[in-house]
This record gives C-alpha cells, structure tokens and sequence, in this order.
C-alpha cells in the first residue's frame, strides 16, 4: 500500500511531509510524493511554454528538498504530475499509485497549530474515496516519528457509520492503542451560569451513559474488546475547550467520520468539520462505509 502526499512548495508542504513520512513509517507503507503543475492545453504558445517549463522546474525542486527532509529509512518515490486543477492532478496520481492515505498540508492562511481547509483540501475531500490526513498549520515531527496513538472522535451519528471499524484497521496497522474520544459541549446558556451546575452535570453524563450504549456494541462489531479501548471525554463551553480538555500524546492522530450523504463518502458532516476546526493535532478523515 501506498502513502501519497501532495506537496506544495511552502510551509504547508514542510507539514504534509513530516506527517506523511511519520505515517508510512508508522503504517509500513511506501511513500509517493507529488508535486502537481497544469496541464497544457492542446496547442501551447511561447509564453504559455515558458510559463510551464518554470512551473515543472519549481515542482521539481521542492521534491529535491523533500527528499533531503525525509531522509532515506522509507522507500519513497517522487512525481511530478500536471493536471487541470492541484485537486484532479492529486486524484489521478491517487490513483495510479492505490494509495492508502492521502496527505495533506493545511491552508497557509490558517491559524498557527490548527487545521485550516484549502481549497484543494476541500475538492479533494469531495474526490477521493481514501482517508485523507491532514496536518495544522507549521506541523512539525522528529525525522523518525512514528504515530502514537489513533483517538477516534465519536457522536450519536457514528454508530452506524462503520468509523470505529475503519480506525481499528488503522490503529492495528500502526501498532497502536486505538481510543475513543467523546465531545461534549455545554450549551451557552449554561456556560453562563442560569442551568445550575448540578443539573449541568446530570444532563451532561446521561449523554455520557448513552453514548458509551452506541460505542460498546460499534467496538464489538468492529472485532475490538471494549475493555481494551478506553473512553475519554472532554467537557467545554466551546469546541475548542472540549477538545482541548483532553490531554493529546505526542504524534497522536484524531480520527473523524465522513457524513453518511450519498454525495460524497468524504463530507464532513456538522459534528466531524467542528473537530477538524478546532483540533490541534493532525486528523484523520475516514471514508463512510457503503
């Protein structure tokens, strides 16, 4: 199998191959790594020409300086591939490699430590019907960093979802602890103060004991024992403080579920685009189950 990362002459693509090097190593797959310029129309004038022959040799020289960032304990190799878009160029070299994972920078637009969805991130995520990974912005990884830890962010919508199943295989894969994180954000009105704490409180662990009701039954049917796989939750008046009351290992990976909409196997849903948003880690997005 095959980790693909689609790199970008930037600090967007220092991340994606920090993190994807991390995650070949981790998964003991081969690594591609593609750099993507246009594609020529049918009939290609001077200018148009030179235009693109600076555009190959910038795409060629960020793969030279990946190949001195990744080093040499992965089997890797390098394409440049033109397309109509960054988006359908990454698509097509998915393809042609049957890539596992796809590996993804965030916008350099985004916030320092957080996930912030480009446009190529977001047509791909209507593409593709792989995993894709995701790195925050100035991601960074020692040179022979290997995934830790696979958390998988779960709701009442992923029961069904086969997203438990889909990150069991990915943590086995890797050799690591796969566990389960719930997300309970308080509504403003309590945050404030006018829902007295200890209603609060019960409100918030009945939703507790009836989530643990849909993971048990999802952890068995995706052939993990329950009591391997711990539960954890983060309480917060916010996304960001939910997630954040967690503590997160280093190299740990955040698993999320694509909607279950027939339009798409990778549609971030309400519940999985607010854990992307907000997370400060890398994350995982897994394709919905037919």
């Amino acid at each position: 199998m095959t980790v693909l990362i689609g790199l970008t002459p930037n600090e967007r693509g220092a991340g994606a191959l920090a993190l994807g090097a991390m995650a070949a190593r981790s998964l003991h797959d081969d690594l591609v790594v593609a750099s993507i310029t246009a594609k020529p129309w049918p009939e290609v004038f001077g200018a148009d020409r030179e235009y693109l022959d600076l555009q190959r040799a910038q795409a060629e020289a960020a793969l030279q300086q990946a190949g001195a960032s990744i080093g040499n304990d992965l089997d890797v190799r390098y394409v440049v591939e033109s397309g109509r878009s960054v988006a359908s160029g990454l698509v097509e070299v998915a393809r042609d490699c049957a890539a596992s994972v796809v590996v993804l920078g965030s916008s350099s637009q985004g916030v320092d430590g957080l996930i912030s969805l480009g446009g190529v991130a977001s047509r791909l995520l209507n593409s593709l019907d792989v995993p894709v990974l995701i790195a925050p912005t100035n991601y960074h990884a020692a040179p022979d960093a290997r995934v830790r830890r696979v958390s998988v962010g779960f709701g009442r919508g992923d029961r069904d979802s086969g997203l438990l199943t889909s990150a069991a295989v990915q943590a086995a894969k890797a050799g690591v602890q796969l566990r389960v994180a719930c997300f309970a954000v308080r509504p403003m009105n309590a945050a404030t103060g006018s829902i007295e704490a200890d209603t609060e409180d019960l409100v918030v662990q009945e939703w507790i004991d009836g989530l643990r009701g849909d993971i048990e039954p999802a952890l068995v049917e995706a052939v993990a024992d329950p009591a391997d796989v711990p539960i954890v939750v983060g309480v917060g008046g916010s996304w960001e403080q939910a997630i954040t009351a967690l503590e997160w290992a280093p190299n740990e990976l955040l698993a999320v579920g694509a909607s279950t909409s027939g339009v798409s196997r990778l549609l971030l849903g309400s519940h999985a685009s607010k854990i992307v948003r907000n997370a400060p880690l890398p994350v995982l997005v897994l394709p919905r189950s037919d």
